[in-house]
Order: structure tokens, then C-alpha cells, then sequence
């Protein structure tokens, strides 16, 4: 009887002890041991400001009462060098600092809230009160040095060109930043050190908005674009509605575009000689719809669910005349191809405590398309139709599970699993009628740790197996692949940061790549793929560095990668003036990036500037370079902004193939907000000229040249009404001093 009521007792415990509250005081000094006025301490749990308070006169602080559990403490005082802590709260803590003086040569100082912080995977930062009141997300993060926000396409990218991941309160299975009101926004973490089960994904930076609760919001948005003369348009509407537990997303996309390519073509074997002009009309319809349901179970549980489709129709006709060993040809080629696409997904995640969580996730997907080309192709006026038609049926199942822990020695562990299982069925009712399937199961195991080797130097290692086994029609064939990603971190000062890296990687090859069967019309261009080749494998080595200040952003980095049993299309003439066009592993494959990035926000202005050399070795036919840039300018003076893009890539190389581009693509926009809400945007693309472009392919004693021009001068308008409704009470903060701090905060 004893032991049962001690274990009553414990168990009716356990929950007093969770929801204990507890004070951290102490006392602050100088070298001299004399107590300091007015320093100011911070409180941070998982990047959030928890609470705030000051010393008195005799340098003596005591914070509110705060939650058990894993603290960050911060001291800040003008002239006064800061010091960090890191504090386990399980009862009343007492922490003493002493700050030494710091040489400062100012004529006056103001003293202003701390905006942003390094942490040992990043940086977090804290938006202004006049960010807060913007009404618009995209115009609010637009303080955040390390990101380009575009108010008007409502994206947001890395200002370094880093792939990055978005997540809502730390779920990746979210609506998105739309619906945010921006005063909702507690801070924004940006992770660099990213962690294994984002691996696959090739995800580099994370970003993560965590959001104050508020017991109802609201969100509508209605968007509609139209291109003249092309006669293209689109209009998105969208709604969100709930609160901080529950919540129901949609949205719908309706697109219709013309698009025109004027473009020449000229083929050399020793067979034959064809050179022909035309030009390409296509047209493309759109539809697209979601529907997302977010439910906070509990402080612990997250479950979101949600459907989406996708129907597409795109229908092109070229017509073309010139001349084949000196004789007059005239082609008539059609396109017609058209898809649908329906996925679900659901996604659970359970918070075990503050530093254990594991998320699982479910997608099925069904994916349908059918494809018809046709070809008419008279020489001397004699001639016949050549017509494709094939359909594409693939179901896709992928059920993931990861499971990561935090440690108190500033480590994490991460470990999981991915099932993937795929159904191709390729039917082809034309040329040489054919059914083609493919079978593929992929299964992936990692483990992965972050650690902390000083507070600024943090490593990163991943190392997963990938088995795959694939059946492509009566050809099986299966093997392990291994994976692998270091990477060493360090935050030389609150601004500056560095990274060194290396992965092992394996690309499998596409479906259409295996397919062993023609897919042209056109009998003198036969393209199958190869259903026994295998992945390709890459080993990358990188460096990264970056710095921020105020508005300023810079970042360089290199990177080398070596490739072995690359995939490249490779070309055969025939005796008969055929051209045969295949996949094969053609071996060894080395590449070198060197690349540059500056971004700069001041007073309106705001400037990206990126620049890359590229070298790649090629195994037969030595170095190929290319150079790509992009230039962002925009301008805002109050409600109107002014922004012009341009983008250039000289040349795209293959091993057998070379693009040159001529001018480089551009597009200039002027907007206007009316409010918060509302948004009138005019445009044009191309406004400096179409984009043209040589290709040449060379193989052989096979020459193929084609000339393209895209006719994509296009003015258009945009306009977008959003709604955004928040209950304003229960976002408030919790306190007067963290109101306070929040107030002086100016970037």
C-alpha cells in the first residue's frame, strides 16, 4: 500500500512540477566589484524573448517568473562588453556577471533594443514596431538583411541564392507566409546549419517564423494579372480562417498564356543536309486548387492534412519551310499534351519536450498525362503525317519519419527514414505501339548530429543509405547507395559567419531516361532512353562566408564537384541519315563555381547583385566556362515602388552541345499601394529586347545548329486585394518591459 500511494503521490506530482514557475536573479558588477545601473537582461528559450528586466542601483536584477526548462541569457549595457549564459531552470537560479569596460570614442549614444542575435546554427531576429504595423509580411521582412521579400510576386528567397526551406512555428507542412498578419510575428530564425532530414531535399538555409497566438483571424486575397497583346491571364483567390488551434486553408490558381518563338534550324550529316525557319505558337491552361486543415491538438501534437490538384492543357503548332539535299520542304508540326494531378498529405508532429520532437508524413499522389505530336513533312510536295501518341500514368507513395533530440552540450541528434515506392505506365498508341512500366522502390535510413565544438564553432555530419530497386518492364536491376554530408560552421562575430562543407551524393535516373522505346515523330530524329543505367555520383566540396551589417549583405563561396557515371545524351548518325538520340553513364564529369553575392537595403533603395563563373571538365572534350548573373534594383518612395530585373546567362553547356544567349532576359514593374491591402503593379518583360539564342550540337560527323528567338515583350498589370483580421487583445505582449523593449527596436 505504501509503495502505491508513493507512486500516486509521484505521478500526481508530475504535473505541478511541469508547470512550476520560477525567478532567475543575481547581480551585476564591474571588475571592481561595484554594482551596475541599468543593465539590461534578456531571457531567450528556443530563440524566443522570454523575458526582459534591468539592474537597480546596486546592480541587483530579478526577471518575472518563467517555465522550467533551457534558457539563453543575455547582458547588454552601452559601454559595457556583453555576456552570454546558458541556464537549465528547474528552480530558482542565481547568476552573477561581471562586464569589463569597453573602449567606445562616441560623442552621444543611443540606446536601442537588440534586433538580432547569433545562435550556434544561425541568427534570430526581431522585427520593428514598424514592421509589425506594416500590414503586408512580405514588406515586414523585408528588414531581415539575409532575405529579398517581393510584396508584389508575395516570395521571399535567400538574398545568397541558398536554396530555403520555410516553416511556420517549425512545421513543415504549412499555409504558407500570406495569411500572416504581421504583428503576429514574434521572430524570425534563419538556420544555416540545416539538419539531416533535409539532406535529400538539398535544402542550405531554413527559415523560421514564430507567430504569437490569437484566438481568431481571418485572410482573403483576390488576385488577377492580364498580359496584352499576348492575351494572357491569371487570377488567384485565397482564404484562411481559425486561430491558433484550428484552421482551414484554400486556394485556387486559374491561368491561361500565349506564348511565340521565332527560331531556325539547320542539320549536317553525311547523308543528308535540311535547312528549315518557322515559327512556334503554343498555348497553355492552368488550373490549380488546394484545401488545408491545421489542428493544434495540444501544446505537444500538430496535425495538418491537405488535397490538392492540378489540370493542364498546352497545345503548339510550328510551321516551317526550306530546303533537304536542295529540294523544298514544308513541315507542319502539332503538339498537344495534357495532365492531371491529385496528391493528399498528411502530417503529424508530437513535441516530446523542448528539446525532443518526430514527425511523420503520408503523400499519395496520381499523376496523368497525355501527349500527341504529329508531323507533316513534304519535300517536293510529297510526303505523309507521322503522329505520337502516348499517356503517362504514375503513382507516387512516400511515408517519412524523423525523429531529433537537443542535448545540453548544445548538440542534436537526428535520425529517420523515407519509403518511396513509384508506378510508371507509359502507353504508346502511335509509331511502333508499346506499353512500357516501371517499378521503383527507394528506401532511405539516416542519422545525423550537430555539435558544438566552442560556443561559435558548430560541425554537422549526416550519413544515410539509400537502397533502390527498380523492374523496367522484364529488366531488374537494384543497389545500395550510400550518402554522405560534413560541414563545419563558425560565427566569427555576431555578423560574420563561415562555412566549410563536403557531400556525397547519387542522382538516379528519370523515367523517360529508362524508356526504352521511341518518343519522336519525326523519322529522321529517333530519341529513346536506356533502361540499364544507372545513378550517377557527385562528391562536393564547398566554402561559404557571409556578412551583414544594417542592410548591407555580402557572401562569397566555392565549389568543386566530381562526378562519376555522369547521364548525358549522347548522338548517333545512322547510315541511313538517321540521327539516334540515347542516356548512357559516359563517365567522369569535375565542375568549379565561383560566385559572388551583395545585397544592400537603405532608405528604400534596395540593390542584389549576383555573379558566378562556372568551369566544367568534360572527359572527351576538356573545360567548358559559362558565366551567370543577376541584377535587382527596386526603389520605393511611400506607397510607389519602382523595380527592374535582369538576368544572363552566356552559354549552357552539355558535353556535346552549346547554347550562346544573346541579351539577357529583363523585366521592369511600377506599384502602387493604395493600403496595406490593396496593390496595383504594371509591367513588362523583355523590355530591352527578346531573348535569342544559338544552339549547336556536334558529334561526329553530325552538325545540328538552331536558331531561337522568344517573342516575350509583354506589358501587363497586376492587382491584389488581400484582407487580413486579427483579434488584436490576444496578440498583445505579456508584459510592459518586453512591450517596452519591442518599442526601441530600429534597424
Amino acid at each position: 500500500m505504501k509503495k502505491i500511494l508513493g507512486l500516486l503521490c509521484i505521478f500526481l506530482l508530475i504535473p505541478i512540477s511541469a508547470f512550476s514557475q520560477y525567478y532567475v536573479q543575481g547581480k551585476v558588477t564591474d571588475e571592481k566589484g561595484i554594482g551596475i545601473n541599468e543593465v539590461q537582461i534578456y531571457l531567450y528559450r528556443n530563440g524566443e524573448l522570454v523575458a526582459l528586466t534591468h539592474s537597480n542601483t546596486n546592480g541587483e536584477y530579478r526577471t518575472g517568473k518563467v517555465p522550467q526548462g533551457k534558457y539563453h541569457v543575455v547582458t547588454s549595457c552601452v559601454g559595457l562588453t556583453s555576456k552570454e549564459d546558458s541556464v537549465t531552470i528547474a528552480q530558482d537560479v542565481t547568476l552573477n556577471f561581471i562586464l569589463e569596460t569597453r573602449s567606445i570614442m562616441l560623442d552621444s549614444v543611443v540606446v536601442k533594443g537588440r534586433n538580432s542575435r547569433a545562435t550556434s546554427k544561425g541568427h534570430i531576429f526581431y522585427l520593428s514596431k514598424k514592421a509589425k504595423e506594416s500590414g503586408n509580411p512580405f514588406i515586414a521582412l523585408q528588414e531581415i538583411p539575409l532575405l529579398y521579400s517581393d510584396p508584389v510576386s508575395e516570395s521571399v528567397r535567400s538574398s545568397d541564392g541558398q536554396s530555403m526551406m520555410i516553416l511556420i512555428d517549425g512545421m513543415r507542412v504549412n499555409s504558407g507566409i500570406s495569411p500572416i498578419d504581421p504583428s503576429r510575428i514574434k521572430s524570425v530564425e534563419i538556420i544555416d546549419v540545416v539538419g539531416a532530414k533535409y539532406m535529400r531535399q538539398g535544402v542550405k538555409r531554413i527559415m523560421n517564423i514564430k507567430l504569437k497566438e490569437t484566438s481568431l483571424y481571418t485572410y482573403t486575397q483576390l488576385s488577377a494579372r492580364a498580359d496584352y497583346p499576348e492575351k494572357s491571364y491569371f487570377a488567384t483567390p485565397k482564404f484562411e480562417i481559425g486561430n491558433s488551434r484550428i484552421s482551414l486553408y484554400g486556394d485556387a490558381f486559374f491561368s491561361t498564356g500565349h506564348s511565340r518563338q521565332v527560331n531556325s534550324y539547320n542539320l549536317v550529316t553525311p547523308m543528308l543536309a535540311k535547312e528549315y525557319s518557322g515559327e512556334t505558337r503554343s498555348k497553355i491552361n492552368d488550373y490549380d486548387y488546394s484545401l488545408m486543415t491545421k489542428w493544434r491538438i495540444t501544446e505537444k501534437d500538430y496535425l495538418a492534412a491537405y488535397i490538392q490538384g492540378n489540370a493542364s492543357k498546352e497545345t503548339s503548332r510550328n510551321i516551317s519551310h526550306g530546303e533537304q539535299n536542295e529540294n523544298i520542304i514544308t513541315r507542319d508540326n502539332t503538339s498537344d499534351y495534357r495532365s492531371h494531378l491529385f496528391s493528399a498529405t498528411a502530417y503529424y508532429k508530437h513535441i516530446f519536450s523542448d528539446d525532443e520532437e518526430m514527425e511523420m508524413y503520408a503523400v499519395y499522389s496520381d499523376n496523368r498525362a497525355d501527349n500527341t505530336s504529329s508531323l507533316e513533312e513534304n519535300v517536293n510536295g510529297k510526303g505523309g503525317v507521322n503522329t505520337q501518341k502516348y499517356s503517362n500514368d504514375r503513382k507516387l507513395t512516400t511515408l517519412t519519419l524523423d525523429y531529433s533530440k537537443d542535448f545540453d552540450n548544445g548538440g542534436s541528434l537526428n535520425i529517420g527514414n523515407e519509403t518511396q515506392y513509384s508506378y510508371d505506365r507509359i502507353e504508346n498508341t502511335g509509331i511502333g505501339s508499346y506499353t512500357f512500366k516501371h517499378h521503383r522502390l527507394n528506401e532511405f535510413v539516416f542519422a545525423g548530429y550537430n555539435g558544438m565544438l566552442t560556443r561559435k564553432l558548430t560541425y554537422d555530419a549526416t550519413a544515410g543509405m539509400e537502397y533502390v530497386s527498380m523492374k523496367s518492364d522484364s529488366i531488374y536491376h537494384h543497389y545500395f547507395r550510400p550518402r554522405l554530408s560534413l560541414g563545419m560552421y563558425y560565427n566569427i562575430t555576431n555578423r560574420m559567419s563561415t562555412r566549410i562543407s563536403y557531400t556525397y551524393s547519387n542522382t538516379p535516373p528519370s523515367v523517360a531516361m529508362l524508356n526504352p522505346f521511341n518518343t519522336s515523330a519525326d523519322t529522321l530524329l529517333v530519341s529513346h532512353g536506356n533502361p540499364f543505367l544507372m545513378p550517377s555520383k557527385t562528391h562536393s566540396f564547398g566554402w561559404n562566408a557571409s556578412y551583414f551589417r544594417g542592410g548591407l549583405g555580402l557572401n562569397a563561396s566555392i565549389s568543386y564537384g566530381i562526378s562519376s557515371d555522369v547521364i548525358e545524351p549522347v548522338h548517333f548518325a545512322e547510315n541511313n541519315g538517321v540521327l539516334l538520340t540515347t542516356y548512357e553513364n559516359m563517365g567522369r564529369f569535375r565542375s568549379l563555381q565561383l560566385k559572388y553575392n551583395m545585397s544592400w537595403h537603405v532608405k528604400g533603395f534596395f540593390f542584389l547583385m549576383d555573379i558566378a563563373h562556372n568551369v566544367s571538365y568534360y572527359t572527351t572534350v576538356g573545360a567548358k566556362k559559362h558565366f551567370t548573373g543577376m541584377l535587382i534594383l527596386s526603389k520605393k518612395w511611400g506607397k510607389f515602388e519602382v523595380r527592374t530585373v535582369f538576368s544572363y546567362q552566356n552559354y549552357i553547356n552539355t558535353e556535346f552541345s552549346r547554347t550562346k544567349n544573346y541579351n539577357p532576359e529583363s523585366n521592369l514593374r511600377l506599384s502602387y499601394n493604395f493600403t496595406p491591402d490593396i496593390l496595383l503593379s504594371i509591367g513588362c518583360t523583355s523590355f530591352i529586347g527578346n531573348p535569342r539564342s544559338k544552339t549547336t550540337v556536334s558529334t561526329g560527323a553530325y552538325r545540328n545548329f538552331t536558331h531561337s528567338t522568344k517573342k516575350t515583350f509583354t506589358p501587363w498589370v497586376l492587382f491584389r486585394w488581400s484582407i487580413r483580421k486579427n483579434d488584436k487583445k490576444k496578440i498583445e505582449l505579456e508584459n510592459d518591459i518586453m512591450r517596452d523593449h519591442e518599442n526601441k527596436i530600429k534597424l
